[in-house]
């Protein structure tokens, strides 16, 4: 009888978990009782119910931790970024904010090899060959803007309801190379999930371009570097 109990106890609690969980889902223009109404009214037009964001985010500051990967870019170069993000939303639709990212370089498999074949023809007296010329970002600062014209929501494995929004951004700034400094400028697209009121996270793609100078022994050659930056974040909204 006391095992039956628990069951019992254990199925209700459950069955008022799920009933929770199936209300937040609701939340967000899934009312179809509401619907259902609305189109009683007027069957003639179509009906459109989509609830306003549960996280507020007017007028609020979201602080954030980013790291992240760069592909293209200089061709012997492999590089890995590290910074941070401010962003103020003005509304839940736009936004913005400011970038600053450190960049962590090194030589991949082919530089390596190049800058070996140069140390060797160097060692040797041979003064005529070309040597590979390098130029990378040490870090960079950007002024962006965000739009966030998709919303919705998501199931997180049955434990919570988060709110997620898809956005497009667009920016410029400055990026400190090893040659000096250039203007960059950077396009993209991100998916953004609000766990809370005050926490959340970002995965960020975008395209960023600049002129770099390279130097290979005998002259001086501008490059346009056009670089995929792919990164994510995790932020808190004061």
């Amino acid at each position: 009888m006391k095992r039956f109990t628990l069951i019992l106890l254990g199925l209700l609690a459950f069955n008022a978990w799920s009933d929770e969980l199936t209300g937040k889902m609701d939340a967000l223009g899934a009312n179809k009782d509401l619907m259902r109404k609305a189109r009683a009214i007027d069957p003639q037009n179509r009906i459109r119910v989509v609830q306003n964001r549960e996280v507020d985010r007017y007028y609020r500051f979201e602080l954030g931790l980013n790291y992240g990967m760069a592909t293209g870019g200089d061709p012997y170069v492999n590089t890995d970024i590290l910074g941070g993000q401010l962003d103020f939303h003005i509304t839940p639709r736009w936004s913005l904010g400011a970038r600053y990212y450190n960049s962590n370089n090194k030589l991949n498999a082919e530089g390596k090899k190049v800058f070996d074949a140069a140390e060797r023809e160097n060692a040797a007296g041979n003064n005529n060959f070309r040597r590979p010329g390098v130029d990378y970002a040490k870090d960079t600062w950007l002024a962006i803007g965000n739009w966030y014209p998709i919303y919705g929501k998501m199931n997180l494995f049955d434990a919570t309801v988060a709110q997620f929004d898809i956005y497009f951004l667009g920016g410029a700034g400055q990026v400190n190379l090893s040659s000096g400094t250039a203007p960059i400028y950077t396009a993209g697209a991100g998916f953004g999930v609000w766990f809370t009121q005050h926490f959340a996270s970002r995965l960020e793609a975008r395209w960023q371009g600049y002129q770099d100078k390279v130097w290979d022994g005998f002259e001086s050659k501008s490059r346009s570097i056009d670089q995929t930056m792919l990164s994510a974040t995790v932020s808190f909204l004061l």
